[in-house]
């Protein structure tokens, strides 16, 4: 998949959840944060859906702390969608549907380690074609997150093989 970066061609722009620290963002979530409101304040047609959902050890929604941390940052309410349900990246995606569905494809905003994956879910689930921002993933966390979503390509794959021959 060609690394193809935001560049407002799409209309909407899904903001991925990450770990929330009580209500505050983690540092990657801070990233993800500050890419979107950067990009809204320079592309000012676009619309963002803030998706994630609330973690048992979360003291907010990470869809919840997007929406507030991009107001703070000048994004008007008006063109913030929330999605607070959603716990993985198929989720992002299947719960924002009804605020994208019918559009040809999403810029999606998530730390870099995370796009490749990001894009082919929404290719292969949804047939969205997709732009990104390359949100930067803090050193002290990178080799983690990085061995964490090689496991989670093996579960993509396995759930989208299940998911696509299904009777």
């Amino acid at each position: 998949m060609k690394r193809r970066h935001a560049d407002g061609t799409y209309r909407y722009v899904l903001v991925l959840g990450a770990k929330v620290n009580g209500i505050q963002p983690s540092r990657a979530l801070l990233h993800r944060i500050e890419a979107a409101a950067a990009y809204a304040n320079k592309h000012p047609h676009i619309e963002l859906i803030a998706s994630g959902g609330q973690g048992p050890d979360e003291g907010m929604a990470e869809a919840r702390v997007i929406e507030r941390e991009l107001m703070k940052r000048g994004v008007d309410e008006a063109r913030i969608h929330v999605e607070a349900d959603s716990t993985s990246t198929y989720e992002n995606f299947l719960f924002s549907r009804s605020i994208w569905d019918g559009e040809p494809g999403l810029t999606i905003v998530t730390n870099d380690f995370h796009v490749r994956r990001a894009q082919l879910v929404g290719k292969l689930y949804f047939g969205l074609a997709t732009d990104a921002l390359y949100a930067k993933t803090p050193a002290a966390t990178k080799w983690k997150y990085v061995v964490r979503e090689q496991l989670a390509y093996v579960k993509l794959f396995i759930n989208y093989t299940r998911w696509k021959w299904r009777p």
